[in-house]
C-alpha cells in the first residue's frame, strides 16, 4: 500500500526540515483483536507540518506514517473487499485517553495495562501520526489496522472527505467549548483566529448549543465568512484596538463575554478582560500560534478569570462531539481537497501559510466513496 513516511534526512543537522515521502509499505496485518480499515480520505492538521520540521513533541522516524483524521470502511483483509460501503468510520485520533473529563488516564503513573497500551504495540496517552506511542501508526496511508472500539460511526449526512476534517477539530473544538468552558445558551463567546479549522467548527458548535459568537480574524474575508455562518460580529486582530472594537458590539442586554475559546495564547487574558470578559470568565487555549507561552497575572486572579489549557480530549468526547454535529447536521468548512497522498507537499504548503487559504480544513481524498453527501 501507499502511506507517506516521515524520516530524518540523509546528513541531518539540527533545524532541517523532515523527508516526507510516499513509499509504498506493507499492509498492516490484523489479529482478534483489530480489523483492517481502507482509508478512503484524511484531514491534515497544522501538527502535520510541525511534524515536518521536526517540531512536534515525541516523534519516530522508523516505520513513520504522518495523519490522526481519517475517514474508512472496514475491510475483510483476506479480498481487501468492504463490510459496507455505506457504513463510514471514523478513528478515534488517540490513545490512552477513555473519558476522565480532568486528563488522559494513560497518562498516570498507575495507569491500568488496558488503557495505557495500545494495538500498535505502544504505550501512553498518544496521538496517531508518527509519534513514539504508536510506534509511526497514521492516516496518510491506503490501510490501517485498528480495534474495533476505536472507530466511531461518521455523521449520516457527510461525505467521507467531509467527515475525515473532523477528527482532530472536532474533539478539540468540543471540549474546549463545553467540558472546559461550559458555554450555555444565550451566553457571548469569543473565537479567536477565526479561519483555522478548530476555530471554525468551534463557532458551528456554539452556535448550535444557542451561544452568541464574536470572533477575531486576519482578514475581513475570514470574519465575513463567520458572520455567513452565524458569528455576531467580528474584529481583525491585526488591529492594536480589536477588544474596544469586540467591546463596542456586544450587546446593551449583555454587555460581557462570558468566555473564550483561543488558539494563540500570548496576552489573549489581558486582551479578554478588555474585550469585556465578566468577572469569573473562562479563557479556554487550545493552541499556541502567537507564542509558546501566555500571560497571566494577578489581575486575572482578583477578577476571577478561569484560564483553562485544553489538548484534543477524551475518546468519550470525540464521539459526543461526532454525535452532536450529526444531531445538529453541522457542515465542516472544506478549504481544499486534494486528489491523492503524492499531494501532500501541497497540503503541507497550506498549513504553513494561513494566508493560502479562506478557511477550513485541508482534506487528502484516498479512495473513492460512493457516499455522497446527503
Amino acid at each position: 500500500m501507499k502511506a507517506v513516511q516521515l524520516e530524518k534526512p540523509h546528513g541531518y543537522k539540527k533545524g532541517d526540515r523532515m523527508t516526507v515521502e510516499v513509499r509504498e509499505v506493507a499492509i498492516p496485518t490484523v489479529n482478534q483483536d483489530t480489523v483492517l480499515v481502507k482509508i478512503l480520505a484524511a484531514g491534515m492538521n497544522r501538527r502535520d507540518e510541525w511534524s515536518a520540521l521536526g517540531l512536534y513533541p515525541g516523534l519516530t522516524f522508523q516505520h513513520s506514517t504522518l495523519g490522526c483524521d481519517g475517514c474508512g470502511v472496514i475491510v475483510d483483509p483476506k479480498t481487501l473487499e468492504p463490510e459496507s460501503s455505506d457504513t463510514l468510520y471514523l478513528l478515534t485520533p488517540s490513545r490512552g485517553w477513555e473519558k476522565d473529563p480532568i486528563g488522559a488516564e494513560a497518562a498516570l503513573p498507575n495507569a491500568p495495562d488496558d488503557i495505557a497500551r495500545n494495538e500498535f504495540g505502544g504505550k501512553g496517552f498518544a496521538i496517531l501520526g508518527a509519534t513514539q506511542e504508536v510506534n509511526g501508526a497514521g492516516t496518510f496511508a491506503e490501510y490501517i489496522a485498528v480495534k474495533r472500539s476505536q472507530l466511531v460511526p461518521a455523521p449520516k449526512h457527510l461525505s467521507a472527505v467531509s467527515s475525515a476534517s473532523l477528527p482532530c477539530a472536532a474533539v478539540t473544538a468540543y471540549r474546549a467549548a463545553f467540558t472546559k468552558a461550559n458555554i450555555q445558551a444565550g451566553q457571548n463567546v469569543l473565537i479567536t483566529g477565526i479561519g483555522g479549522g478548530v476555530a471554525l467548527l468551534a463557532l458551528q458548535l456554539v452556535t448550535a448549543a444557542g451561544a452568541n459568537v464574536y470572533v477575531t480574524g486576519g482578514s475581513s474575508q475570514k470574519i465575513d465568512k463567520a458572520i455567513a455562518l452565524g458569528a455576531k460580529a467580528g474584529a481583525s486582530y491585526r488591529d492594536q484596538d480589536w477588544p474596544h472594537q469586540i467591546r463596542q458590539k456586544l450587546p446593551a442586554e449583555r454587555p460581557y463575554l462570558d468566555a473564550v475559546i483561543d488558539s494563540a495564547g500570548g496576552d489573549i487574558n489581558v486582551q479578554a478582560l478588555s474585550a469585556g470578559l465578566r468577572d469569573g470568565g473562562t479563557v479556554a487555549i487550545y493552541g499556541m500560534t502567537a507564542v509558546p507561552k501566555t500571560t497571566f497575572t494577578m489581575r486575572d486572579v482578583l477578577k476571577n478569570v478561569n484560564v483553562q489549557g485544553t489538548t484534543l480530549g477524551s475518546n468519550h468526547e470525540f464521539s459526543e462531539s461526532i454525535r452532536f454535529i450529526e444531531k445538529h447536521r453541522i457542515n465542516p468548512c472544506i478549504d481544499t481537497v486534494l486528489g491523492g497522498l503524492e499531494h501532500v507537499h501541497q497540503g503541507l504548503g497550506l498549513l504553513a501559510d494561513a494566508e493560502k487559504r479562506s478557511g477550513g480544513k485541508v482534506v487528502i481524498e484516498i479512495a473513492h466513496s460512493t457516499r455522497a453527501t446527503l
